[in-house]
């Protein structure tokens, strides 16, 4: 009968039989990138276990680019990648237990480029032992091998490999009895093993070997011919490196002369004679030994037939490859040799020679082919020898395969043809089964045949004929290949067909369905009812075919059919589907404790689906029937129990579903067992610590602790927390809840053994344990002090420690040094404190050694002072400096004590009697003379009895001058020979200092110099510099070396340019700039990249340009560019010759239409009259014309004008009336236009005076007569009517502020915009919109007496008919203009129409507004005509606008030829408005042309006899423009804004009634 605690451990162990756990977990992963990867994760459970893999914590969903969870729990990663890298872990679940595998990374397959560690050049002597190393970081470890001298190290060298770190691979290189053979270059080469080439190499390490020379090469028997020469070869190695002498055969050394020429390397004999015959020995020799080798010379008769001894054999080769003929021969003399081609020449350069007398011939070409014959000659024989060279060429395909797509049992047809030289053999690689390959012609085998000419054909094809097709044509020379797909069609067929299953209910089922077809076939499953299953909750149709059906009821029994189908056919295949329900416990036997004699009975009911049996096993095996067990209905009754029948007992239920099992133990009361028993135990003094002790047993057990013998018998009980007696074994103790014996503050006297007990009242269970207590070193005692004397045998110094463990002892130098390990000089004794210094001296030995003992408690120390008598030894020289001294302090030892004494050169120093040196209380010599410092050393002498010591002091001497080892455009390596110390003064640092070209001062590059090379930084490049050097000692600097050469640093990128200026133009800008402020690198090699294009282009779409410094200006045109476009320019500097470029400096411009340069040419001004200038010029030919500006003002008393500028906007125009101005009055005028660019230069200003005004007086009377009363009289009621005349104005501006257009008077001039044409005026019906009306224009100021609608009388008529007020008869007036006056009740002012044409299809009319504060100026009619913006430029006065004109300014007409066409206004209201030119007949301008010149006339005879000037003319204001021409075509007049001004008195008059 099994223990209890062996039928406990069984049942634990079937409990984790079903859990779940992993059996293969996943590990660390190394992959390549691009390459797909593969994890694998199983584990083991019931039911089978689903798997999810996580990445950085986040869970790989299904369909997840680049991943596939496959249902064995393997991660598939499709391509490995950077994204791919990180932390992966695996979960399974079953039901609802959940694992999860530790973390593991993913990491990409990687190798260094270079060896972190490379083996090191070594020497060796011959027969013993090397060994190299050399690291390389790969992941995963790197493959490592050897090489000497480029060749694979074998020869059973041992080479191991090992893993430093996760990515560190070392491997050792050990080389044992080393020979001549094994001397030369090492190196590793490593390689990844997933990653392969490249290969990987370390640095190279030279193997020197120390020993008896070895031979390299060694000289040769050689037959030579009386009167020739003759050479014998001889090298060596080892080292030292041997002494060459040549021995003849009578042992005598050869020495260089006459005939014979020994060196190193060689012996030759020239003029070689018959008695030169015999053995010539090279004897090598260095301080190792020596070495020698033989060689027999034969000297023959001269005359010997030449004969062939090697002959050329026939080649063929390939185009681009070479041949090589062998051709030796014999003779006496020795024969020359000579190639030729028959019927050709030998190729041209691509001759060479690899041995004497053979021929090769490089990259052959076929115009090599031929015979090639070798000739052996001498001055007496000669021989020959041919061979012929077949140049061979690579197959070529004519004919590819095409890939082909054909249904099953079809033919399929795929061609090859292929020529070349040889003539190729065509092979066809076939995917079809047992036939993979098959040459031409050849077949038929699996229906495949290949015809001579390449062509293969299936005749029948099936399914396993499909795949990748290659035809390989080849010959010797090479192959050439292609291929194609052979894609068969057919109808699904099932590869993989389910069967039936039976499946117990609660579990899963997996149907396995495939087919194949082409197309693919789509599967489908359906169920006994005939319904097509999707994928959900219970089902899982996979995309491959496969079904499976989870959590299944025994509702789902029955059939189901799989059909895969394409558009070729369909199939299907059904199966059947067996639920069982598997056991299931009504009642199961439970635990039970009892006494024996007891009855007991252990129940055991079960249902299932089929019924399960039922079995009864006991402690794992059938129950043995004794008589007191009955069977009862499945369950077992026992009576009176015994031991046997104690145990475990277990109910097991099977049927087909599966086993179901219940255990129950049947025990009695237990003795108690450890759980977790006593050990030994190892504790440091004052630690605390603890010894385990558990014990286990259905009735509790009770722990107790005693001091133990080491046999186990208890002593005394501790751990009671009340010991008796502090100093005794244990007393310290407590036990703790759980039984343990813990030690609060371990003491020595605490090591010992322990008992631990526990029992019940069932029995007890012991554990003896031993408790060590580790003690820190202690020093117990040493032999110090010791006194000894140079020259004793040795020294012995004593150091006794305890401690556990065992403290290390170790003995360090009075200097702090550690001992030596040279046996010769100490020996320390293993395992005691004994230190042996032989041959003590006073500089090593005189002093505190130091003891110090070691264990893992820690670390004490201990002095044993050591005095050795003996002549002094310098200790230190310590020197202080301040500004105006230095002092020196010489530290002596020795025994006795020395005295010391100075000397400067020869001469003793004693107190005072050397100026500028004294001796302080400590013996320092104390320097102020420093320039003494400068020229003379100084000497510390140290004397005792048992000798003296003198030390030379003196500063540094001389560097020699520092040489350039390297050189970037930023740095410069420096070296330079080191200085040996002075005296006893090391040196103890070097200052460097360099100046640059072109400055006058040194400046300091580092002070502190420990070594003796130095690398400068931060220099410019291409720049000049000479570096100097100074040695420093404890003492001071020494002098400077001599500079360097001037030396330049490398030319590297330059700056990028500056000060970028443009110069605008329509299509073209021109660009400037300034070089780099360092152009780093010789002139000639710097140039420029001009880049530039529209903004809203991609910089890649840029134009460029280039310019070279050296080739001033440094500037570019951009031409052929789009006017008014921004472009970004872009410009940067190159360095030519390293490719080097700066950054890019850049600046945006923009292309503008040009200001015109030159002025408007041929501008003449006239006073026309007393009222008008006019001007004309030359009309100016410009496609971005804008307007012509005329400026025209009169000169007051302060020389300053007042001026305005009126715009013209017709390019054509070329002549220009300024009317409206002062009579009698000095203007100036000039004039100017303006294009898209801007404005043209000024033309010259013109100054002329307007005519006077006209008056009609009396004969003028003798100027020395008084003027008559009468004349008087008019003159004061002139000068009345004059002021009333003013009042009058006044009145009438005021009338105009409060009028009906809002009550503001909007200009004292004619406002074009206010004229208008009333619908009743009409000479039509009333309201008609069309007619003809008579119109001329008056000032919009009149303001009607009446409410007439229209009317012809006026007190002033304009001209026509009137009727007289106080006759009211109807007069006739001279003919002049007909007039007629249109009003309108609601709206008083008046437009004068002439022949104006009222259309019905004319632009809408204009509301009449009042202008604003806020609106801008009214404009001049001349510039509604054609628009010209507010702010055009004023070249006089850019501040003076319009509205700042003076009250004085006159207005303009324009006088142009222009359609006879009169626009066309709608009538649509009252307030229409007539916004464009209006037009006077040609008519009607004859008609007053001729009036102008009657009234000319006759006003010429009216002024013949007065001084005054004659009055303006009408003919005189028009000019030019229509003197004399009577037939001239109608002309535009456009009306400045302003008083409208007539063309003559009369009408000047007429409108001032106005």
């Amino acid at each position: 009968m099994l223990p209890l605690h062996h039928v406990a451990l069984i049942a634990l162990q079937c409990a984790f039989a079903s859990a779940l756990q992993f059996t293969q977990e996943p590990t660390n992963h190394v992959a390549v990138e691009t390459q797909p990867t593969w994890w694998h994760c199983v584990a083991r459970g019931n039911p089978i276990p689903s798997y999810t893999w996580y990445f950085n914590d986040q869970p790989i969903r299904t369909g997840q680019a680049n991943y596939n969870v496959m249902t064995n729990g393997t991660l598939h990663i499709y391509s490995v990648n950077a994204n791919s890298v990180g932390t992966y872990q695996c979960q399974a679940q079953a039901a609802a237990e959940i694992i999860t595998s530790s973390p593991v990374r993913l990491k990409l397959a990687e190798i260094s480029r270079i060896f972190s560690t490379s083996p090191s050049s070594q020497s060796s002597n011959l027969g013993s032992s090397v060994i190299f190393e050399c690291a390389i970081s790969s992941s995963p470890t790197a493959l490592i091998t050897w090489q000497l001298n480029g060749n694979d190290v074998n020869n059973g060298r041992t080479v191991t490999m090992a893993t430093g770190d996760s990515t560190t691979t070392r491997s050792t290189l050990t080389l044992s009895s080393l020979q001549h053979d094994d001397r030369g270059q090492y190196r590793c080469l490593a390689v990844n093993p997933l990653l392969g080439p490249p290969v990987v190499y370390s640095e190279p390490a030279t193997l020197t070997l120390i020993g008896r020379p070895g031979f390299i090469t060694t000289p040769s028997p050689t037959t030579a011919i009386i009167g020739s020469t003759v050479s014998f070869q001889c090298e060596t190695t080892g080292s030292p490196v041997a002494r060459i002498e040549w021995i003849n055969s009578n042992n005598q050394i050869i020495r260089t002369s006459g005939r014979f020429t020994a060196t190193q390397t060689g012996l030759t004999i020239s003029e070689v004679r018959q008695s030169d015959a015999g053995y010539y020995t090279c004897q090598a020799t260095n301080e190792w030994g020596e070495n020698t080798a033989v060689a027999l010379l034969t000297v023959t008769d001269p005359s010997q037939q030449v004969f062939l001894t090697r002959t050329p054999t026939d080649q063929s080769v390939a185009v681009g490859a070479r041949a090589t003929f062998s051709c030796e021969a014999t003779g006496n003399p020795a024969p020359r040799i000579t190639w030729n081609k028959v019927g050709g020449s030998l190729p041209v350069g691509r001759i060479e020679e690899p041995a004497v007398g053979w021929l090769r011939i490089t990259n052959v070409q076929p115009s090599d082919a031929g015979i090639y014959r070798c000739t052996a000659s001498t001055q007496l024989d000669s021989t020959t020898a041919q061979a012929q060279l077949i140049v061979l060429e690579g197959p070529l395909l004519s004919v590819t395969p095409e890939d082909t797509v054909v249904e099953e049992g079809r033919v399929a047809v795929l061609q090859c043809q292929a020529g070349g030289s040889p003539s190729p053999a065509i092979t066809w690689m076939t995917p079809v089964p047992g036939l993979s390959s098959i040459e031409a012609p050849g077949g038929p085998f699996s229906s495949v045949v290949v015809t001579g000419d390449g062509t293969l054909t299936v005749s029948n094809v099936e399914v396993h004929h499909a795949g990748t097709y290659t035809c390989t044509a080849s010959n010797s020379v090479g192959t050439s290949s292609a291929e194609a797909y052979l894609d068969v069609q057919r109808a699904p067929v099932l590869t993989a067909t389910p069967s039936d299953k039976t499946v117990v209910e609660g579990g899963s089922v997996f149907f396995r369905c495939r087919a194949e077809g082409n197309p693919a076939a789509q599967i489908s499953w359906r169920r006994f009812d005939g319904t097509e299953l999707m994928s959900d909750a219970k089902h899982s149709v996979y995309g491959n075919g496969d079904l499976m059906i989870s959590n299944i009821e025994k509702q789902q029994e029955g059939q189901y059919t799989c059909t895969a189908r394409n558009v070729l056919g369909e199939v299907s295949q059904s199966v059947n589907l067996r639920v069982l329900i598997p056991p299931q416990f009504v009642s199961f036997p439970l635990d039970q404790v009892i006494e024996l004699g007891d009855t007991v009975q252990l129940e055991c009911v079960v249902t299932g689906d089929p019924q399960p049996d039922i079995e009864w096993v006991k402690d794992g095996e059938q129950i043995v029937l004794e008589s007191n067990i009955v069977f009862v209905a499945g369950s077992i009754l026992i009576q009176g129990v015994t031991k046997v029948n104690l145990g475990a007992y277990t109910c097991i239920a099977t049927n087909e579903a599966g086993t179901n099992q219940m255990t129950a133990m049947l025990l009695t009361p237990d003795v108690p067992t450890f759980t977790l028993a006593p050990v030994n135990t190892t504790a440091n003094i004052t630690h605390t610590v603890t010894i385990p002790c558990r014990a286990n047993a259905r009735e509790a057990p009770s722990i107790r602790w005693y001091t133990a013998t080491s046999e186990g018998s208890q002593l005394r009980e501790i751990g009671l927390g009340k010991p008796t007696s502090l100093a005794s074994q244990g007393a310290t103790t407590f036990i703790s809840v759980e039984g343990d014996l813990e030690f609060t503050e371990v003491r020595q006297i605490d090591e010992g053994w322990y008992l631990c007990v526990a029992d019940n009242s069932i029995g007890r269970v012991t554990g003896n344990v031993f408790l060590t207590v580790n003690l820190p070193p202690i020093i117990s005692n040493t032999n110090s002090p010791l006194v000894g004397k140079e020259g004793d045998a040795y020294l012995l110094l004593e150091c006794n420690v305890l401690g556990k463990p065992k403290p290390q002892i170790t003995w360090l130098l009075p200097s702090g040094d550690p001992i030596s390990t040279d046996p010769t000089k100490y020996n320390m004794q293993p395992g005691s404190g004994f230190l042996v210094v032989y041959s003590p001296n006073v500089e090593e030995h005189d002093g505190d050694f130091t003891c110090v003992a070691s264990n893992l408690l820690g670390t004490v120390e201990v002095a044993v002072t050591v005095t050795i008598r003996g002549p002094p030894v310098l200790r230190n020289i310590l020197i202080t400096h301040t500004d105006t001294s230095v002092t020196i302090l010489c530290l002596m030892k020795g025994s006795p004590a020395p005295t010391i004494t100075w000397l400067q050169d020869s001469f003793q120093i004693v107190g005072n009697s050397l100026s500028g040196h004294s001796i302080n209380g400590e013996g320092a010599l104390v320097i102020t003379d420093l320039e003494a410092l400068q020229s003379y050393a100084y000497y510390c002498r140290a004397s005792n009895i048992e000798g003296t010591l003198s030390s030379r002091i003196q500063l540094p001497g001389t560097p020699s001058a520092p040489r350039i080892t390297a050189k970037t455009s930023t740095s410069i390596d420096i070296a330079w020979t080191g200085l040996q110390p002075v005296g006893h003064l090391n040196i103890t640092s070097y200052r460097l200092q360099y100046l640059k070209f072109g400055e006058a001062s040194y400046i300091d590059v580092a002070t502190a110099i420990k070594a003796t090379s130095y690398r400068v930084t931060d220099l410019q490049p291409y720049t000049g510099y000479t570096f100097r050097i100074q040695a420093v000692n404890d003492l001071g600097p020494g002098e400077y070396s001599l500079p360097t050469q001037v030396t330049l640093t490398a030319e590297s990128d330059p700056l990028e340019p500056e000060d970028i200026t443009v110069e605008t133009f329509e299509t073209e800008i021109h660009v400037t700039w300034s070089p780099p402020a360092a152009l780093n690198g010789h002139p000639d090699n710097i140039a420029y990249e001009i880049a530039y294009g529209a903004v809203d282009r991609p910089i890649g779409q840029a134009t460029l340009l280039y310019k070279r410094q050296n080739d001033p200006p440094l500037s570019v045109q951009l031409s052929n560019l789009v006017v008014e476009t921004t472009y970004s320019i872009r410009i940067r500097a190159v360095n030519t010759a390293l490719n080097k470029w700066s950054r890019y400096t850049g600046i945006n411009a923009t292309t503008q239409y040009q200001a015109p340069t030159r002025a408007i040419q041929d501008v003449y001004a006239v006073a026309n009259s007393s009222d008008s200038i006019y001007i004309t010029w030359q009309a100016i030919q410009d496609r971005t014309f804008q307007a012509y500006h005329i400026s025209y003002g009169t000169q007051y008393p302060n020389a300053s004008y007042m001026y305005a500028t009126i715009n013209i906007t017709d390019m054509t125009a070329d002549s220009a009336l300024i009317a409206g101005l002062l009579g009698d009055t000095d203007y100036v005028v000039w004039m100017t236009y303006s294009n898209k660019g801007g404005v043209a230069p000024n033309s010259t200003v013109i100054s002329l005076t307007t005519k006077p005004v006209s008056t009609i007086l009396p004969k003028a009377q003798s100027s020395d007569l008084p003027l008559p009363l009468g004349i008087i009289i008019a003159i004061a009621v002139g000068c009345f009517a004059f002021i009333l005349l003013l009042v009058i104005i006044i009145l009438v501006i005021r009338q105009r502020h409060s009028g009906s257009m809002g009550g503001r008077f909007w200009h004292t001039r004619l406002n074009p915009d206010a004229l208008w044409i009333h619908k009743s005026s009409s000479g039509g019906s009333t309201g008609q919109r069309t007619g003809t009306y008579d119109v001329a224009m008056v000032n919009q100021n009149y303001q009607p007496h009446d409410d007439t609608a229209m009317s012809t009388a006026s007190d002033y008529d304009l001209g026509g008919d009137y009727e007289d007020a106080s006759t009211s008869t109807k007069k006739k007036k001279k003919k002049g203009l007909r007039d007629v006056i249109f009003k309108s009740r609601d709206n008083p002012d008046v437009v004068l129409v002439s022949k104006a044409v009222i259309g019905d299809h004319s632009p809408p009319p204009v509301a009449l507004n009042p202008p604003t504060s806020s609106e801008a100026p009214q404009r001049s009619l001349a510039e509604m005509l054609v628009p010209y913006p507010d702010d055009a430029p004023n070249e006089k006065d850019p501040s003076h606008t319009d509205n700042e004109k003076d009250p004085s300014q006159a207005d303009i007409s324009v006088i142009s030829s222009v359609s006879t066409d009169f626009p066309v206004f709608p009538n649509a209201d009252d307030t229409l408005k007539l916004a464009n030119e209006l037009q006077v007949d040609s008519k009607q301008m004859r008609k007053m042309a001729r009036k102008a010149e009657r009234d000319q006339k006759r006003k010429m005879r009216h002024e013949a006899g007065q001084k005054s000037k004659k009055k303006p003319s009408f003919s005189d204001r028009l000019g030019k423009k229509f003197s004399g021409k009577s037939r001239k075509k109608p002309v535009l007049t456009s009306y400045a804004q302003g008083d409208f001004m007539l063309s003559t008195n009369r009408q000047r008059e007429n409108a001032a009634m106005f």
